[in-house]
């Protein structure tokens, strides 16, 4: 996409002068609105140019769309070597690069363009794009250059707050308060993109409703504790159909709030225990939790709440006596404590787990007694029962 015409859609300057409550907030959908309500930073008079090197065609076209519709003058192409003939015949402002490219990446993109005697943007910002997980710390992209980092996938909020950090403010719209909202909602993206959470493409599940997606978040992370309590306590009863029904409901939940790669988490252990039963599932269950944790963390941190509990599905006992238990002593033990808890001993069945605990034991084992432990803390007598019959 080539240099617009400065007056083929002059008729969107009016919209600095609407109201904030006339605009709609381009960042929260993909719903086609009225021309005067669609959000352009810039005037047309501006002339901020914008480019993008994107090998992904896709990718690239999804992109350009998100980077026109703040109305700059965007031009796209497909790889390094192209970037540099537009970098040596035309002048750009802001420059994205993406990582991955054929033939010289957006690091040897960034220096050659750096390095040629005949570049008309040295004096460019330059952002690289990066995929969801890379190697590298962000510091080694600082370093390499580059004046920021934007990941995938990309917000259009976050995209939006790139530009305006950087365009003129003369080129920016009198209404202040909508470029504090864009900041505003970018930084929360940013926020939430760190735990594994997308917030703007979750706020479409809500249209656009900031405070009931708050309302739903908060209640995902106090529900943590009690529910990933119960869904260790079907794991190690053996009570599949449970089990599965749990992780289809948080599944279905992580969805909704934006994080998707904890909702295909939560996909894998409802697969797991369908085809593979409970013993692929309770394999997986540590990296359920550690993800689990992550984005309950996160949420928090961003909602100020301090009150989660996290960690609480690990019970294991640090100390032990260092003696080893054959398999056959630990059985004897187990049946022991059932009979304590069928002759209703719940006291002496306590202590004699707290003993069985102390010895060294299979680290699967070892966290169902301590499981069992915790369920006689939490006077929950069956699940102690169905985890002890599980082992």
């Amino acid at each position: 996409m080539g240099i617009k015409d400065i007056g083929k859609d002059i008729e969107n300057l009016n919209i600095f002068s609407k109201k904030k409550s006339e605009v709609e907030f381009s960042g929260l959908s993909d719903k086609n609105v009225e021309v005067e309500k669609e959000l352009n930073l810039y005037t047309r008079e501006g002339q901020f140019y914008v480019l993008l090197a994107d090998a992904d065609g896709d990718e690239r076209l999804e992109i350009e769309r998100m980077i026109d519709q703040t109305g700059c003058f965007i031009t796209s192409v497909s790889s390094g070597i192209e970037c540099l003939d537009q970098v040596n015949n035309d002048k750009y402002d802001l420059i994205f690069l993406a990582r991955n490219m054929p033939r010289m990446d957006g690091i040897q993109t960034l220096n050659n363009i750096k390095n040629s005697p005949l570049s008309k943007c040295k004096d460019a910002k330059f952002y690289i794009i990066l995929d969801e997980k890379v190697d590298e710390p962000d510091i080694f992209f600082e370093n390499a250059g580059f004046d920021g980092i934007v990941r995938k996938p990309i917000d259009r909020t976050i995209l939006q707050k790139i530009i305006i950090s950087h365009v003129p403010s003369k080129m920016l719209p009198d209404d202040e308060q909508l470029i504090e909202e864009i900041k505003a909602n970018a930084e929360d993206a940013e926020t939430l993109k760190g735990c594994g959470v997308r917030l703007i493409e979750a706020l479409k599940n809500y249209d656009g409703n900031m405070e009931e997606y708050k309302e739903d978040a908060s209640r995902f992370c106090d529900e943590y504790e009690i529910i990933s309590s119960d869904m260790i306590d079907a794991l190690y009863s053996g009570k599949s159909d449970e089990y599965i029904d749990y992780a289809r409901n948080m599944r279905e939940k992580a969805r909704k709030l934006g994080a998707i790669y904890l909702s295909d988490c939560f996909d894998d252990h409802v697969n797991m225990t369908k085809d593979d039963s409970l013993d692929v599932a309770e394999g997986n269950w540590h990296n359920l939790v550690m993800v689990w944790e992550n984005v309950v963390s996160g949420i928090s941190g961003w909602l100020g709440k301090t009150s989660i509990q996290l960690g609480s599905t690990e019970v294991l006992t640090t100390n032990t006596n260092g003696i080893r238990l054959p398999d056959s002593d630990i059985r004897v033990r187990i049946e022991e404590i059932l009979v304590n808890l069928e002759n209703n001993e719940q006291e002496t069945a306590h202590k004699n787990t707290q003993k069985l605990s102390m010895y060294e034991l299979p680290p699967d084992i070892k966290l169902k007694i301590d499981r069992v432990i915790k369920s006689f803390d939490n006077d929950k007598i069956n699940t102690a029962v169905n985890i002890l019959r599980s082992i």
